[in-house]
């Protein structure tokens, strides 16, 4: 019995044998982070798409604002108009 623990076969085998059981275990390892990394990776694509849509969003309503301050400028500026007086102000109601 002493005599096989010294044959190159039984060193080998065992050898191979730990060798896939490492390897097992990193294969599980590496597809568990694989999995976690991609889940964070739709997480982050998702919230991207949200800002985007949420950045042009906000673009719209900044040009849709400016335009009126740019007409109520050139209507000040060009035109000199202004707002009335509350004396020249009338409240109507309906009945």
């Amino acid at each position: 019995m002493m005599n096989y623990f010294y044959h190159p076969r039984f060193w080998l085998g065992t050898t191979l044998i730990v060798a896939l059981i490492i390897t097992s275990i990193s294969v599980v390892e590496t597809a568990y982070t694989t999995r976690k990394l991609y889940s964070a990776l739709q997480e982050i694509l998702a919230e991207r798409s949200r800002l985007t849509a949420e950045w042009s969003r906000l673009l719209l309503e900044r040009g849709a604002v400016s335009s009126d301050l740019r007409i109520d400028r050139l209507a000040k500026s060009s035109l000199f108009m202004r707002a009335p007086d509350l004396s020249h102000i009338r409240l109507m109601e309906r009945d």
